[in-house]
């Protein structure tokens, strides 16, 4: 089974060298988890392959991502200058108002056939950060048959995908995004109860075809990007 790489090497290693390519995988967390750092990793280390990839920004400026990207040893600017990564400017669609045309066409069940004129058809690595924009408003059945679809399509394109989305997002929509796709990742900051400290943790729940560990891991945001560390965790 071909696997794609999550651009963090201690996570290949716990779910046997990466994500099994062609399918969707989930990715939550709250503010400060490293989320957009995550999908960076991702981007990067497909791009470094010589992959073609896309991103799909709903919260953040395509400058703004390069530029933190940059803070955190993860330079995405020579892809996207070369047309290697495709950086889609989907936050500024919503502000003004396009949704129809751009963002709302993400997860619209009326016409899906028309994302191919969002994501170029030579792509083979897909992020979204974050698909939580598109459930405010929605009903709960909703949201799941557009997100079913999104998937879907995904799958018939072939593209390896990481959904990012915001923990707030992800519980008022019952967590049914875990449903859809093939694994999820959880990121997570709690209290460390040998250390009494607030720290960083990441806990892989599911991930398809793949032997896992349930172990909570911790993790820390250096300047070379997410790195998992060997403190105690109550498992």
């Amino acid at each position: 089974m071909e696997r794609i790489s999550t651009g963090i090497p201690e996570i290949d290693k716990r779910i046997q060298g990466g994500f099994p390519a062609g399918e969707s995988y989930l990715l939550t967390g709250e503010s400060g988890t490293g989320k957009t750092i995550f999908g960076l990793h991702f981007l990067y280390n497909a791009c470094m392959e010589g992959k073609k990839c896309a991103m799909l920004a709903t919260e953040e400026t395509p400058e703004k991502i390069v530029r933190h990207g940059k803070t955190v040893g993860l330079d995405i600017e020579p892809f996207v200058e070369s047309n290697q990564l495709t950086m889609i400017r989907v936050l500024e669609k919503r502000i003004e108002g396009m949704e129809d045309k751009y963002a709302n066409i993400i997860t619209n069940t009326s016409d899906p056939r028309n994302i191919k004129y969002i994501i170029p058809e030579d792509i083979e690595v897909v992020v979204i950060d974050n698909i939580g924009t598109f459930s405010i408003g929605e009903e709960l059945n909703v949201f799941r048959d557009k997100l079913d679809t999104l998937i879907y399509l995904f799958s018939e394109s072939k593209w390896t995908s990481l959904i990012i989305m915001d923990e707030t997002a992800h519980e008022l929509t019952h967590r049914i995004s875990e449903y859809s796709t093939s694994g999820t990742i959880r990121l997570m900051i709690k209290e460390n109860p040998y250390t009494g400290k607030m720290e960083r943790f990441i806990y892989i729940p599911k991930m398809r075809d793949t032997e896992i560990s349930l172990e909570i891991l911790n993790y820390n945001i250096t300047g070379q990007g997410i790195k998992l560390s060997h403190a105690k965790t109550n498992k």
